[in-house]
């Protein structure tokens, strides 16, 4: 049961979030009603950059500037998802993953006293689901629309606890060669399959390698995640390619993440690199972030995946991950949210948007 009208309608908006499909690629409905529903917000300049929406509070030079940022788009919904409000939970497709983050937001600009708290801005941004290069916010971020900002905050579904930095990633194809032959005469010909399993056995064998950032480990890792040939099935292949998938922590640049990766493969395979998202930078140190865990006891978890902290921390804003979404319920095919978290994650940010020395 609701027992109050602010949780209940950040229950609504969530489900509202959720009733408009917004697979990557497809979020213009989602930002037509993101956008009609910031312009009844008097004290917002709100500005639309093809499907994306960045909203900014009146700006107090001696105030500090927060950013809050969420993305639309959600992967493709299950068949058998359900749309309702039920059991004190949100059900539908992005409702954890970061539909209920959206609706956070929402609630906290409509919110916003410019006499307790500090400039917000808010950024609604498109395509985060699917490939990096394609990333909705790197336009905004390169372009010049983001204000600057002293602190910022992405609602990724983090169980309400506050994930720093995160880790980076590569996505490499390897080429292994072989000689082409018929399957019935094997010894005419060298299977490119074959000549990959030395590096394969290694890279099953190899253990995790934790990185620590004072108590917070994050794990570098490397694992194939696709493999295939082009030749028919009665053909012994003389190509045979494996995508690996390596996550490094945030002490590593984007070259020395890439030279783990060559010397790991050495002279077995052809390597491309096919995509690169450089590792977020940890802010443990940053004032903001201090004074909002000492107001409101947060606590502090390494993020182990890869999250547009990265691009923030990239420019050199201080950035975390934190929001109301279950961390186990991102993806999943009957995906949800407590209601609860949405208003615990509201009011654990009203802890952070707090004028210096109030």
């Amino acid at each position: 049961m609701i027992h109050d009208s602010l949780t209940r309608q950040l229950a609504e908006d969530n489900l509202a979030l959720c009733a408009i499909p917004s697979e990557t690629g497809d979020e213009a409905a989602l930002c037509d009603w993101l956008e009609a529903r910031l312009a009844v917000m008097p004290h917002l300049r709100v500005r639309r950059h093809g499907e994306a929406i960045v909203a900014c509070t009146a700006h107090d030079p001696l105030c500090p500037t927060i950013g809050l940022f969420g993305h639309t788009d959600t992967v493709k919904a299950a068949g058998d998802q359900p749309l309702e409000i039920r059991d004190n939970r949100v059900y539908g497709c992005g409702a954890s993953d970061m539909k209920g983050g959206l609706a956070v937001m929402l609630a906290l600009l409509a919110a916003h006293d410019p006499q307790q708290h500090p400039n917000l801005v808010a950024v609604f941004y498109d395509r985060e689901e699917g490939p990096v290069i394609d990333n909705g916010l790197e336009p905004l971020l390169a372009g010049g629309h983001i204000p600057k900002l002293d602190f910022a905050v992405c609602l990724e579904p983090t169980d309400n606890q506050i994930q720093m930095g995160c880790v980076g990633g590569l996505h490499a194809v390897l080429r292994f060669e072989g000689q082409r032959a018929h399957s019935a005469r094997p010894w005419q010909g060298a299977s490119a399959i074959s000549r990959a399993l030395p590096f394969l056995q290694r890279l099953a064998n190899q253990e995790r390698v934790p990185v620590q950032y004072g108590d917070l480990t994050f794990y570098e890792v490397m694992t194939a995640t696709t493999a295939h040939t082009h030749n028919s099935r009665n053909v012994v292949p003389d190509s045979f390619e494996v995508n690996v998938n390596y996550r490094f922590a945030p002490h590593r640049t984007l070259a020395s993440a890439k030279d783990a990766l060559l010397a790991m493969v050495g002279d077995e395979a052809v390597v491309t690199i096919v995509d690169e998202a450089p590792a977020g930078q940890v802010c443990l140190d940053d004032p903001t972030l201090t004074r909002w865990v000492a107001r409101t006891g947060l606590r502090i978890e390494p993020k182990q995946a890869w999250t547009d902290v990265a691009r923030l921390s990239a420019r050199g804003i201080p950035a975390v991950n934190f929001g109301p979404g279950e961390t186990a319920q991102a993806h999943q095919a009957r995906e949800s949210v407590p209601i609860a978290a949405l208003r615990r994650s509201y009011d654990d940010l009203l802890g952070l948007l707090v004028r210096h020395g109030d």
